[in-house]
């Protein structure tokens, strides 16, 4: 009595197949991680493949005992590619999880008190191209990355407990006017809403779309040059940056049975940030 409300029951995802993007570094290897240490299999997906081999060693020296979970690399070459890759691997995927992503600066920074010519040459150097590289990536890879696998999400789904889900991830800076980085605020604000449309569209097959919202962890947008915002971790109420244990309790919640009825949600999971900025349009979703 009650086996169905224990943690081995409500977050287990051993043997799920699992597609993460931007799984050689960043908060993508940390899922990677989290994936291979609860026997979930793994798809790693992203553009150097040095870092994916590296990753695929590092999940393979975690795993302990004869039933190892599998793991493979897909170079993402393309979205076209890296979908028909993933169908010559798979006929059903448990989760999909996007985790690239690009943050570009503007060239010159605007700061209160100076003159209205800083102001304009401020506001001119968001990168144009640096616009189209972040849609590119940031909503536009996730969006045609899913439409290309809904039959493999939702073959998954149809077995419920969680499966056949999708994990986007947004940012803080998607509700918040604390800095002016409009390309990457505008991009993570557009992922926020295509979780709530693709979550409507695929509701039939109840192909689950929800997204993490993570703050400050290091990754590489948190680097440690002059664009690094990790020292920023210190003023939110969890007085540090946010980490691999953070991130892969998220998402073992929202692609295993625990979650299963999480749909269409962005996940602030982010350490109070959002309660010392200024701005702010909304602490949740």
């Amino acid at each position: 009595m009650g086996s169905n409300l224990r943690l081995g029951a409500l977050f287990d995802v051993t043997g799920r197949w699992i597609a993460i993007t931007g799984a050689g570094s960043g908060i993508g290897s940390m899922l990677a991680r989290g994936c291979a240490a609860n026997g979930a299999n793994t798809i790693l997906i992203d553009v150097n493949g040095t870092s994916l081999e590296e990753t695929k060693a590092e999940l393979e020296s975690l795993s302990i005992g004869s039933d190892v979970p599998s793991t493979e690399i897909v170079m993402f070459s393309g979205i076209k590619e890296v979908v028909v890759e993933i169908k010559l691997l798979r006929d059903s995927l448990g989760a999909l999880m996007h985790c690239a992503a690009i943050r570009y600066m503007n060239e010159i920074t605007y700061t209160p008190g100076e003159d209205l010519g800083k102001l304009e040459a401020a506001a001119i150097s968001a990168p144009f191209q640096g616009w189209e590289h972040t849609f590119r990536l940031n909503v536009l890879a996730p969006y045609f990355l899913t439409a290309g696998l809904i039959s493999l999400l939702g073959a998954a789904a149809a077995k419920r407990d969680g499966r056949g889900c999708v994990v986007l991830f947004s940012s803080p800076a998607s509700v918040h006017n604390h800095q002016f980085v409009p390309c990457y605020q505008t991009s993570k604000a557009a992922v926020d809403h295509l979780v709530r449309i693709m979550a409507a569209e695929f509701a039939d097959f109840y192909i689950r779309v929800n997204a993490i919202s993570p703050g400050i962890v290091p990754s590489g947008m948190t680097t440690a040059d002059a664009n690094s915002n990790l020292h920023l971790a210190a003023e939110t109420s969890a007085g540090r940056a946010g980490n691999e244990e953070d991130m892969v309790g998220t998402m073992l919640w929202l692609v295993s049975k625990a979650g299963a009825f999480m749909d269409g949600k962005v996940i602030r999971a982010e350490g109070g940030r959002l309660l010392i900025l200024r701005g702010v349009t909304s602490n949740s979703d």
